[in-house]
């Protein structure tokens, strides 16, 4: 059994937590698939600093900055994530695990709106567990999420174990990124163009100044000679 939710959904950086009950597959390793739409992406060095919980497998876009609407054709498909839990489950199979997500910049809205919302599905979680001794073709107690052959490599002989929402729930999350408004789009421009010509004339400014400075403290070679 599985259960997922959602932390700062009102945010630019979501994360996704899930919690599975697999009683009974100890020695069992924990996998969950996520399907992102085009507007939340995964930060690699991000999942990396958590190699002590899981490892993981990413198909997508690697550009991380660009805003959704300057997203290529082969970028704008849905990204896909296979998080693998480094340690095998306990006999109790209770384990949680945090996924940190990232949305990219919306197109800003024309009618005021300041949200918008996106809609996430639960990662299909499932159990790769070994055929002790076996060396037959893979078996399986449940098919495997459809995912890229990349990924599938992975799980040539383990049995599959497919682990479900509790019936009646609906394994969808919202996720909602503040954007901006195209009236005020101009404004910002011309603001942000004023600021950084500011901020180049006043370090050009005070480069002028510390140079002068450091000629009018130094002594000339031909001073010290006489």
């Amino acid at each position: 059994m599985q259960s997922s939710s959602l932390l700062h959904p009102h945010s630019y950086h979501p994360v996704f937590r899930t919690r599975i009950s697999a009683s009974g597959h100890e020695n069992c390793t924990l996998n969950l698939y996520y399907e992102l739409p085009p507007l939340i992406f995964v930060d690699p060095y991000e999942l990396s600093n958590r190699a002590d919980t899981y490892s993981y497998k990413y198909a997508g876009s690697s550009n991380l900055e660009l805003p959704v609407f300057a997203l290529g054709e082969d970028d704008s498909r849905n990204s896909t994530l296979l998080v693998t839990g480094v340690e095998t489950l306990s006999r109790e199979g209770v384990l949680e695990v945090e996924v940190p997500l990232h949305t990219r910049y919306a197109h800003t809205s024309t009618t005021g709106t300041t949200f918008q919302e996106t809609k996430l599905s639960w990662p299909d979680a499932f159990l790769a567990c070994s055929l002790s001794g076996s060396t037959s073709r893979p078996r399986y107690d449940s098919e495997l999420p459809k995912m890229p052959t990349e990924f599938v490599v992975a799980f040539e002989a383990k049995t599959i174990v497919r682990l479900w929402p509790l019936e009646g729930v609906i394994p969808v999350e919202t996720v909602s990124t503040p954007i901006g408004n195209t009236a005020d789009v101009s404004t910002v421009e011309l603001g942000t163009a004023v600021v950084i010509i500011s901020a180049f004339l006043f370090l050009v400014h005070a480069v002028r100044r510390t140079v002068a400075r450091i000629g009018s403290t130094t002594t000339p070679l031909s001073a010290k000679k006489q």
